[in-house]
């Protein structure tokens, strides 16, 4: 039987199957060389290993602080990177992806109903279990566990090299480099969702958010950079903890960090961002006690240019700043009460504070 699986196909603008499926790849944080790394995988299993289906499971919302062990799973999901559209499931529904995250080991059952056993195989990066490998409906005829190891051992170098391209080396997030990549697929395809909304129906928006630490200059001055990059770090495991799996968290420059927000609307941003706020406010750092941030967003809306929608929530932001910091500010409201005059065109690089 010929294993099932959803191959990526060639780009098409006109084609709207496509731009959904770009959509939750790009909602995934997964590259098209990912994807093609992934495509190879299966097309090599798919010859080597006699099964019915083929699944890679990505791990997301993981806590490096958090102990592997059912009790700390609460908000970890896994999605199939092969079914971009399907929806997450808690981790914990499923004891024995549970089993090979917590363990790294290798998962075996026979399922009744089932012909052949079910297969989960762990992928390791930077030390832990970032994606699952299950495999249905396995039928043994020699040689697999082999073929196996070998493929997966690639599969895991090459995807591990990948993202070290992605990702800012002192917090984990994506860097500023991944952002600006991001940023276009998502106002490139803001346009193709609204042009294929259906009538009275209000096409999904997603937000843009830049948060900057108050007075970061004066904990380098004071404390030394170790503590400054110590308040980085925990600045960004507070993020990865308030925020959903499906939005995309960078660190921007700096102190300064971004984030996505997947289908919400600036309103429905700010009590978000207020919450994360509160968060960040009431946590103590080691040797440095609170600090503060100030938060700008704006919606990501199409017609518009990279530029110009980094620069309405860079001055959204910079308006918190300039009136007392430690709040957040929507770009949206504050031209609606005359508050920030509108940004229409890019006025060239964006500031950093």
């Amino acid at each position: 039987m010929t294993a099932q699986y959803i191959k990526p196909r060639p780009q098409n603008d006109a084609d709207p199957l496509l731009i959904s499926y770009l959509d939750a790849i790009v909602a995934l944080t997964c590259q098209r060389e990912a994807l093609g790394l992934t495509t190879s995988l299966i097309d090599s299993l798919c010859q080597h290993v006699r099964a019915e289906r083929f699944r890679l499971l990505a791990i997301s919302n993981f806590n490096k602080d958090d102990e592997l062990d059912g009790s700390n799973f609460q908000g970890v999901v896994v999605r199939d990177w092969l079914e971009p559209l399907s929806v997450p499931v808690p981790i914990r529904y499923d004891q024995d992806l549970l089993a090979c995250a917590r363990t790294r080991d290798r998962v075996s059952r026979k399922l009744p109903g089932m012909k052949g056993r079910r297969l989960i195989l762990p992928i390791i990066g930077a030390g832990q279990a970032t994606a699952m490998l299950v495999i249905e409906g396995m039928r043994e005829v020699g040689g697999e566990d082999e073929v196996l190891a070998r493929l997966l051992q690639i599969f895991s170098n090459q995807l591990y090299l990948l993202s070290r391209n992605e990702l800012d080396g002192l917090t984990g997030l994506h860097n500023r480099q991944s952002f600006d990549e991001r940023i276009k697929h998502l106002v490139l395809n803001a346009g193709h969702r609204e042009r294929r909304a259906q009538p009275n129906v209000t096409a999904q928006q997603n937000c843009l958010a830049l948060l900057d630490i108050d007075y970061f200059k004066m904990v380098n001055d004071k404390y030394g950079h170790l503590y400054g990059d110590e308040v980085l770090v925990q600045f960004a495991r507070l993020m990865s903890r308030a925020f959903r799996h499906q939005d995309m968290m960078f660190r921007y420059g700096g102190e300064e960090f971004a984030v996505v927000l997947v289908s919400m609307t600036p309103e429905a941003c700010v009590p978000v961002l207020e919450s994360f706020r509160r968060t960040l406010e009431a946590y103590e750092f080691p040797q440095i006690g609170c600090r503060t941030v100030s938060i700008g967003v704006a919606c990501i809306a199409s017609g518009e240019s990279v530029d110009t929608i980094i620069n309405r929530a860079d001055k959204a932001m910079y308006h918190a700043k300039l009136n007392g910091r430690n709040q957040v500010c929507c770009y949206e409201a504050l031209v609606a009460e005359g508050k920030l005059a509108p940004v229409t065109v890019a006025t060239g690089d964006i500031e950093l504070f």
